[in-house]
């Protein structure tokens, strides 16, 4: 063997021993598609002898979680089962005890292959398993799917439709492009139900193995529909403009990987497709430099009604001169001219306190009512936040009709005895009739037959403001902890599990246990859920339970107050802490 060949073969190993030894490190991965928020892969390593995938769980104390022992990694159809884990049992329940809520591991499966670009992790295909699709290091884009042309829409074709009620339903169809079994993809459609227009309706649907779903929708007005990929919002939100009785297709790129908001939304075919696409280049175009101009008077400079009414007057100046300069659609151009028909703008303190002056008020009837009542208007959730100012004209007509029954319906459905204002026309007074009369029958329902720790208040009962005193004057006398929480609340269930240990050791002290809540509950969920919560439970109305957190100053769910048997408060605050809540009720115990 000369000299040269043997350097050659000296190469070739050192070449060999290299690559065996080669690691591949993907830090902070991305991923296409996940509909687990809380399980974040943190680091992707990959050698010959195996994958190591590096996960942080985001939950709260006292959660659990389990990672199955058949999980796997899935790459060009093959699989790669999991070998092992650190910090964690394979296969068994591991609660999280740290006060973060967080835990750190390390999951091991069977090496893939080095020039792996990306990969799915699954514990199985059914609905409840962990799956994370299209794990990738951030420098690689996943080549997008090629989008049919039919879902390429270039024109509306028309003008926006005339606003008129008409009952016959609307239909939402879901199509998506990468779509991967086992993805059971959740996707939430809202719209403005008129059975409560201050509340906008969610519905959800998930895609089948193919990828697809259809909704049908009882929107009754020309609307704003909108549309989301649960638990991605930011990355999915889009809308659809629909018509009773018409049909739209949302093309769906499940994979799609580009950094920008709402990408996943890739196309449309059908009534009116081209209206969402342009509304996601509008709502990009609005927060870039793209968008309008800003008023040049700043809103911490806004001390009168004047100063308020000339920020307005720029702001919606500049908005109408950016609208009209742009290239979308008529449509959309219209629709953004209309959605004037609300001030374009959101105050706090006392921007807020001017904007309710009858000065205030005046101009808006003077400078908006004129878009409320055009006949081509879109519905939208702003249409009833706006209806306030309008229904103190006596303007005639479907729009005014509809206008009023958007601002009283809801108040009525909050239990406000309020007389039936004006509505002309013979649907929408004949629903509001309805929805009234089924709220009363409701009403009734629940105020019978609760156990006696169980109670029910409406606005005839108990005003907003005197609420709270009311519920402190029953207890007088007694230590009283209150706690506000909700049934889809997972920190309020967690403090109740928690509570029940110190409630068994403080059981012989004079404690009431005090909790409310409100219709973001459902009522029969709730009355099935505090069967296993020793105390006093009160449903209140939306008002009342918003005046009793802000006389606690609650920031969010749950917040707790302690109240000494003389009523007076020792302690607000929110947020779940045994110890605080210890701490709090042996004073109030130690200051009697």
């Amino acid at each position: 063997m000369n000299k040269k060949t043997i350097i050659t073969a000296l190469l070739a190993l050192v070449a060999m021993a290299g690559q065996a030894k080669k690691t591949i490190v993907w830090e902070n991965p991305s991923v296409a598609y996940s509909a687990i928020p809380y399980f974040e892969i943190q680091k992707v390593e990959m050698t010959k002898e195996k994958t190591a995938m590096y996960v942080r769980m985001e939950l709260f104390p006292g959660f659990r979680f389990r990672i199955s022992e058949n999980s796997y990694l899935e790459t060009n159809g093959k699989h790669y089962g999991i070998v092992g884990s650190d910090s964690i049992p394979l296969g068994g329940d591991y609660i999280v005890l740290d006060d973060t809520g967080r835990k750190d591991f390390v999951l091991y499966f069977k090496p893939l292959p080095l020039d792996t670009k990306e990969f799915d992790f699954l514990e199985g295909l059914a609905k409840g398993d962990y799956k994370v699709f299209g794990i990738h290091d951030k420098d690689y884009t996943i080549p997008p799917a090629s989008v049919p042309t039919e879902y390429m829409a270039d024109d509306d074709g028309e003008g926006l439709a005339e606003l008129k009620f008409d009952a016959t339903p609307a239909t939402i169809h879901f199509k998506s492009l990468n779509y991967r079994k086992g993805m059971n993809t959740e996707i939430q459609v809202q719209y403005v139900d008129l059975k409560n227009p201050a509340k906008p309706m969610d519905i959800y649907t998930t895609l089948n193995d193919d990828g697809e779903a259809s909704l049908s929708l009882p929107i009754c007005l020309s609307q704003i529909v909108w549309i989301n990929i649960v638990n991605i919002p930011w990355s999915s939100m889009s809308c659809v403009y629909l018509s009773p009785g018409k049909e739209v297709t949302v093309l769906v790129d499940m994979l799609h990987d580009d950094s920008r908001a709402n990408s996943k939304i890739v196309g449309a075919k059908g009534y009116y497709a081209k209206f969402g696409k342009d509304w996601l280049q509008s709502a990009f175009d609005e927060e870039t430099e793209n968008g309008p101009q800003k008023p040049t008077i700043k809103k911490e400079d806004i001390h009168d009604v004047q100063a308020l009414i000339r920020y307005c007057d720029e702001e919606r100046e500049n908005y109408d001169k950016w609208v009209k300069n742009s290239n979308y659609c008529k449509a959309i151009k219209d629709y953004l001219i209309q959605f004037a028909y609300s001030p374009l703008f959101m105050f706090e303190g006392e921007q807020d306190s001017l904007s309710k002056t009858k000065e205030f008020t005046d101009y808006v009837l003077q400078n908006y009512t004129g878009n409320l009542y055009k006949k081509n208007i879109v519905f939208n959730n702003e249409f009833p936040r706006a209806s306030k100012y309008y229904t103190m004209t006596e303007a005639r007509g479907f729009n005014a009709d509809l206008a009023r029954y958007c601002y009283y319906l809801p108040q009525v459905l909050d239990s406000k005895q309020l007389v039936k204002p004006l509505i002309e026309d013979k649907n929408l007074s004949d629903l509001y009739d309805k929805y009234v009369a089924e709220y009363q029958q409701t009403t009734a329902a629940n105020k019978q037959g609760l156990a006696d720790n169980i109670h029910y208040l409406d606005m005839t009962d108990v005003a907003p403001e005197n609420t709270l005193q009311t519920i402190l004057d029953k207890y007088k006398g007694k230590t009283i902890l209150i706690d506000i929480w909700a049934t889809w609340c997972g920190p309020c269930k967690f403090g109740h599990e928690k509570m029940k240990p110190l409630k068994e050791e403080l059981s012989d002290k004079d404690i009431v246990y005090v909790y409310l809540t409100s219709p973001t509950s459902n009522f029969e969920e709730w009355k099935k859920y505090i069967a296993d919560i020793s105390g006093e439970h009160y449903f209140l109305t939306e008002d009342q339970l918003g005046a009793i957190f802000k006389q606690l100053q609650g920031t969010g769910y749950p917040t707790y107050a302690i109240y000494t048997r003389n009523g007076e408060k020792n302690i607000s605050f929110s947020g779940f802490n045994l110890d605080t809540i210890r701490e709090a009720l042996e004073k109030a115990l130690d200051n009697q």
